[in-house]
């Protein structure tokens, strides 16, 4: 994973806060539920879709890695960024994700 799970939290959190602050979040706390309990839920809830979309996106990389090493000659530098992005999207597309 590219991020560490600090740096993933800290942005669930800045995420949530963001919305909330532009009003753009709607949600009540159930009663009797200590103030900042539900938010702790909802930051945990983005964080979970930020890992799973990183786990998503390095089991593509790993796809694609596979792909390129299937061609008969050794691909470096440029060649192989260039490659290895238009795999990329060709997979992404086929399993019905977006960039």
């Amino acid at each position: 994973m590219r991020l560490s799970e600090n740096k993933i939290r800290r942005i669930a959190e800045r995420l949530h806060d963001e919305l909330a602050e532009r009003e753009l979040l709607a949600y009540k706390e159930p009663a009797g539920v200590r103030v900042g309990t539900g938010r702790a839920g909802r930051v945990k809830a983005i964080y979970d879709m930020i890992v799973a979309d990183l786990e998503r996106e390095a089991e593509i990389d790993a796809e694609v890695e596979q792909i390129l090493q299937s061609y008969s000659r050794e691909i470096k530098g440029t060649e192989r960024d260039i490659l290895f992005r238009k795999h990329k999207e060709d997979v992404m597309r086929k399993k019905g994700y977006i960039l």
